[in-house]
C-alpha cells in the first residue's frame, strides 16, 4: 500500500486539477517576507508559479504550473494558501468561480418537486452560492470569471440534465424560487409595520387564517416586526417561503 512505481505516480497525477485558494482576509504580503514565493521549487526553475511582491494586495498562484508540493501552504505564516487537488474530470463541470484562487463550485444540487434537498457543510464551500444561482439570482459562469458565458451557453452547457429544463423554467418566469435569508435578524432592518398588515398584502393564496394557525403566529398579528424575537422571526418569514404561491423553496 505504501510503495508505488513511478509510472502510476505520474498516471495519478495526471489524473488531478489543482485549485490554488488564497485567502484574501489572511494573506498580507506587507508584513511577510514572502516565503511562499521564496520556497515554491518551481519559482526557483525560473517559472513565475507565484507572483508576489512587498506591495502586492494579495499573492497570485497559478493552478498550471503549481505542483502541489503543499511547501506554499506550510510556509505561509497567516495560512492563507490552500492547494486542493481535484478529479480531473471535474475541471469540465465547474458551475461558478468568483476570480483566480478563489474557491470553485462544481456541479449543482437538482430540486425535485415533492422532494426535500438539504446542503450541509464548513462555511465558503458554496452553499449559498449555490442557492443562488438555483433561485435564478446570480448567473453561474462556469468558471469562466473574466469572459463570462451568456445563458444561451449556460443552457447548452447543462444540455441533457434536469437542470437544463430547470434553468429554462426559471429564465422563463415559469418556476419561482424563494430564498428564506439566513440571517433573520436583519429581516427588521429592511422590513417596518405591524405583522398581520404586511402578511395580508402578501397572502397571495388567501389563507392566513389557516397560515398563522400552522405557523402559531397568531399572537403576533397585532405586533411590530422589530419586536418580535427570533424564533418568531423565522416562523413569520417561512410565511413568505411557503405561502407566497412559490414552486420551489429554502
Amino acid at each position: 500500500m505504501s510503495s508505488f512505481s513511478s509510472s502510476s505516480s505520474s498516471s495519478s497525477d495526471e489524473k488531478l486539477t489543482r485549485v490554488a485558494i488564497i485567502k484574501t482576509e489572511k494573506c498580507k504580503p506587507k508584513k511577510c517576507n514572502q516565503e511562499c514565493r521564496r520556497q515554491c521549487p518551481v519559482v526557483r526553475l525560473g517559472k513565475l508559479c507565484i507572483e508576489v511582491t512587498p506591495q502586492s494586495k494579495i499573492a497570485f498562484i497559478s493552478e498550471t504550473l503549481c505542483i502541489g508540493c503543499g511547501i506554499c501552504v506550510k510556509k505561509c505564516p497567516f495560512e492563507a494558501i490552500a492547494i486542493i487537488n481535484l478529479p480531473k474530470s471535474l475541471e469540465r463541470e465547474q458551475t461558478h468561480r468568483y476570480g483566480p484562487n478563489s474557491f470553485k463550485l462544481h456541479r449543482l444540487p437538482m430540486p425535485r418537486p415533492g422532494q426535500i434537498l438539504g446542503l450541509v457543510g464548513t462555511n465558503g464551500i458554496g452553499k449559498s452560492t449555490a442557492l443562488k444561482i438555483l433561485a435564478g439570482k446570480q448567473k453561474p459562469n462556469l468558471g469562466r470569471f473574466e469572459t463570462p458565458p451568456d445563458w444561451a451557453e449556460i443552457l447548452v452547457h447543462f444540455r441533457g440534465s434536469e437542470l437544463q429544463n430547470y434553468f429554462t423554467k426559471i429564465l422563463e418566469d415559469n418556476l419561482k424560487a424563494i430564498i428564506k435569508p439566513q440571517y433573520v435578524d436583519h429581516i427588521p432592518k429592511a422590513v417596518k409595520g405591524k405583522v398581520i398588515e404586511i402578511m395580508n398584502s402578501k397572502n397571495q393564496l388567501n389563507n392566513l387564517e389557516v397560515t398563522m394557525t400552522e405557523l402559531d403566529l397568531n399572537h403576533i398579528g397585532d405586533r411590530d416586526v422589530e419586536n418580535l424575537s427570533g424564533g418568531e422571526l423565522q416562523r413569520w418569514f417561512n410565511f413568505f417561503c411557503i405561502f407566497l404561491s412559490p414552486h420551489t423553496s429554502d
